[in-house]
């Protein structure tokens, strides 16, 4: 009875990695037809410097996070980027995040879009994503991360401490600044930590299937 409950046991483990092997967890995908946000530290003009967040909620117990995919439109040089920023936040904002989850400056730009690769885990609740590249304008031009709609959620956040476009140094919603409310396009892949009571259930229906076979036997 003990090696078929081990057996049991391992084959739940299975089953539950399979389900949840590592694929999408979350994507906001880009409408096609949305306009950019500029999401750039500009090093030479840093009044212009913007800054955009978008929120989400993970909903499971953890997700176990391999790669966030940043939809974006270059108009520019990527050949000056000084780095390509991601943050996981409280509140969206540069300058008030609150909490900092996760902070990650080693993005990579792959065509017009920003890739992370660097693990890490958020546990059940809401959260701010904020990206960015750090470039000068002279030269480097300007990076936008793609908008896009329906809105999920609340719409992105615009923030530009510096004040040089004119809508104040604090963070003000999207739609103030694009005259429309959207999010903002990205992509999250990883696996589900599922809740222990669906390990339960599924070893339980396990165990009761085998039952049955030794009853027949």
């Amino acid at each position: 009875m003990l090696q078929l409950r081990n057996l049991l046991v391992a084959a739940a483990l299975v089953a539950v990695v399979g389900a949840n092997a590592n694929g999408t967890i979350y994507e906001q995908a880009y409408d096609g037809t949305s306009s950019g946000a500029v999401a750039q530290d500009f090093t030479d003009f840093p009044t212009f410097s913007s800054f955009e967040f978008d929120d989400f909620m993970v909903s499971d117990p953890q997700w176990n996070i391999k790669k966030v995919t940043i939809y974006g439109l270059e108009q520019g040089n990527p050949n000056f980027n000084i780095d390509a920023r991601l943050v996981i936040t409280q509140n969206p904002s540069m300058t008030a995040p609150g909490t900092i989850y996760h902070s990650d400056a080693g993005g990579v730009l792959a065509g017009n879009n920003l890739e992370f690769n660097v693990p890490f885990n958020l546990t059940t609740g809401a959260y701010y994503i904020g990206a960015w590249v750090s470039r000068p304008f002279s030269g480097g031009g300007q990076w936008f991360w793609l908008r896009t709609t329906p809105v999920s959620g609340g719409e992105h956040w615009f923030q530009n401490p510096g004040g040089g476009f004119g809508f104040g140094s604090n963070p003000v919603p999207g739609s103030v600044v694009f005259n429309s409310a959207a999010d903002l396009a990205f992509k999250i892949e990883g696996t589900v930590v599922p809740e222990p009571a669906s390990m339960i259930a599924l070893l339980g229906g396990l165990a009761g299937m085998g039952l049955r076979r030794i009853r027949r036997n």
